[in-house]
C-alpha cells in the first residue's frame, strides 16, 4: 500500500564526530529560544540556522534560509550522496542509567491523502505552524527533518534486512549530539539494489501511521498540490526525476523525507503530555475536588503516602524527588490495572488522585466499539468529561503542556502563572494505531513519541 523511494541524501560534508554532533538539532518545534542561541553559538553551520532562520541582510526569514542553504551547498558544507539509497537509523537513549535503543530506516514516502488510508494520522494540527513550514519549504525546497512514522513488521522481514546491513558495514555516523548527551545516533547506508528493491516491495504490503510530524506532512501535501497546479497551468515546466532503480519516476515534490519505524520494538515509547492550566475565574481549590466526585473516587496525596505534599515540596530536593516518584508510582499502578486516573496538583500545594469509578458507556450511553475505545482515552476523558463538563464554567485563560513532572511541579505554585496541573497517563501504541485505522482523530497533544530523531542528519533537496 505504501510507495517508498530511495534518495540521494544531502548531508554535512564533515563526518567527524565532534563536527556532526554540533551540526544537528532537535526538531524545530521543541527548540526553545535559549537552545536556538546555544546551537548557533557552538557551530555557525548548525542546522537551526535553516529550520528556524532569522531575518538577515534585508531578507525575510525564509529568503535568508534559502540563501544560506545555497551558500552552504556552494561551499561544500553540505554535499550529496552520488547514489539513491535507503539509510538505517538507530537512536539510543539513556534511561535509569542504561542505554536503550530502537532502529528504523529513512527514505522518501509518496504523499497520500488521508482518505486512501495508506498514511494514517492520529492528531489534529494547528494552522500557524503549517503556514510557517509552508513558507520555508516554498523557498528552500528541502526537507530538513523527518516525518516519524510507524509500520508493522512483526514477522521481521524488513528488520532482517536492516540487521544484516548493520552487521556487515560500519556506520556513516556514530555520535552523541551536543544538545543532549542522553541521546546517541547511528546511520548506515543501504546502497545494494536488491536490498533496496526488497524493502520497497515489502512496504507495499503495509500502511504507515504518522507518530510525529503531522504539521510537516500536511505542509508537504499542500506544497505538492501548489506545484501540481502550477504545472497544470503551464506556469512551470513539468519535471520528472528518476529516483530509484526499478524504473519508477516521481515528481520530486510528491514525496517527503520519512523515518519508518517498526512499532513492534520494545523501546518505542509514548510519554504522557500533562496539562498546566490558568483560569480567569478560579477561586476555590476544594471546589474542584467536590465536582470530581460525580464520576471519580478521590484520594488525597497525604492519605495515600502519609505525608503532606507541601512538606515535601518545601523540603530539600530529596523530598521533591520522592514526591514525584510517588506520583509516578501511583499513575503507573493505575495504568497496569486499566484504571483511568488523574493526579491534580493545585497552586496551594495540595494534590489529589482521581480514579474514574463509572463506565464510559454508563455516562454516555451505549457506544459502538470504535467510539468506546476513543471515549475511554485518558486524554479524551480529561477534555470531554472533566474540562468541558465538570469544569465548564471555569474559563481557561491559558493552557500549556509538559512531559516533565519536575517542570509541572515547579510551575504549579503560588508564585507562578498556573492554578492547576493535571497529570495523566499516555495511550498505548496499539490503541493509537487502532483509532487511526478507523479514522478516529485524537485531541491535540495526545501523544509524545520519545525519543525524537534529530534534524539535519540526512536531508532531502527537491530541486537538484
Amino acid at each position: 500500500m505504501v510507495e517508498i523511494y530511495p534518495f540521494k541524501a544531502m548531508r554535512f560534508e564533515n563526518d567527524d564526530t565532534d563536527s556532526i554532533s554540533k551540526s544537528v538539532s532537535p526538531p524545530y518545534d521543541i527548540i526553545s529560544p535559549e537552545l536556538k542561541q546555544y546551537l548557533k553559538k557552538i557551530n555557525n553551520n548548525n542546522i537551526v540556522n535553516l529550520i528556524l532562520p532569522d531575518e538577515e541582510n534585508n531578507l525575510d526569514r525564509y529568503e535568508s534560509a534559502k540563501k544560506k542553504l545555497n551558500d552552504w551547498i556552494k561551499s561544500n558544507i553540505l554535499t550529496f550522496d552520488d547514489k539513491e539509497c535507503f539509510y538505517i537509523f538507530e537512536e539510543s537513549f539513556m534511561e535509569n542509567g542504561k542505554w536503550k535503543s530502537f532502529n528504523a530506516f529513512i527514505g522518501l514516502n509518496k504523499i497520500e491523502e488521508y482518505e486512501s488510508k495508506k498514511v494514517l494520522r492520529h492528531e489534529y494540527t494547528l494552522s500557524k505552524p503549517k503556514e510557517d513550514r509552508l513558507n520555508l519549504i516554498r523557498e528552500a525546497k528541502t526537507n530538513f527533518g523527518l516525518i516519524y512514522t510507524l509500520y508493522d513488521d512483526k514477522e521481521k522481514k524488513i528488520q532482517d534486512i536492516l540487521d544484516e546491513c548493520m552487521t556487515c558495514s560500519k556506520p556513516l555516523y556514530d555520535f552523541i549530539p551536543d544538545y543532549d548527551t542522553n541521546l546517541k545516533f547511528k546511520i548506515w547506508k543501504i546502497d545494494d539494489d536488491a536490498k533496496i528493491n526488497s524493502i520497497i516491495k515489502l512496504m507495499e504490503e503495509r500502511n504507515i501511521l504518522i507518530a510525529d510530524g503531522h504539521h510537516r506532512y500536511e505542509t508537504s501535501r499542500i506544497f505538492m498540490h501548489e506545484v501540481k497546479s502550477l504545472r497544470e497551468q503551464n506556469i512551470i515546466k513539468p519535471k520528472k526525476t528518476m529516483i530509484d532503480s526499478i524504473n519508477r519516476e516521481i515528481f520530486p515534490e510528491d514525496v517527503v523525507l520519512t523515518l519508518f519505524v517498526n512499532f513492534n520494538q520494545k523501546n518505542i515509547k509514548i510519554l504522557p503530555t500533562h496539562r498546566m492550566i490558568r483560569f480567569k475565574n478560579f477561586t476555590n481549590f476544594n471546589d474542584i475536588s467536590k465536582r470530581l466526585e460525580k464520576y471519580f473516587n478521590i484520594n488525597n496525596y497525604s492519605d495515600a503516602f502519609g505525608k503532606k505534599p507541601s512538606e515535601e515540596l518545601r523540603s530539600d530536593n530529596t523530598g521533591k524527588i520522592n514526591l514525584l516518584k510517588n506520583i509516578k508510582t501511583s499513575m503507573d499502578s493505575s495504568k497496569k490495572r486499566n484504571i483511568c486516573s488523574f493526579c491534580f496538583m493545585f497552586a496551594n500545594n495540595s494534590i489529589i488522585f482521581a480514579d474514574l469509578n463509572k463506565k464510559i458507556s454508563d455516562i454516555y450511553g451505549d457506544l459502538k466499539k470504535d467510539d468506546e475505545v476513543f471515549e475511554n482515552l485518558d486524554v479524551r476523558i480529561l477534555h470531554r468529561l472533566i474540562i468541558e463538563d465538570l469544569l465548564s464554567d471555569l474559563i481557561i485563560d491559558r493552557i500549556d503542556y509538559t512531559h516533565s513532572l519536575d517542570e509541572l511541579a515547579n510551575k504549579i505554585h503560588p508564585n507562578e502563572n498556573y492554578d492547576l496541573g493535571i497529570i495523566l497517563n499516555a495511550p498505548d501504541i496499539s490503541v493509537v494505531e487502532f483509532l487511526s485505522s478507523v479514522g478516529k482523530i485524537m485531541p491535540q497533544k495526545s501523544t509524545y513519541f520519545y525519543p525524537k530523531p534529530c534534524s539535519g542528519l540526512l536531508m532531502y533537496k527537491m530541486d537538484l
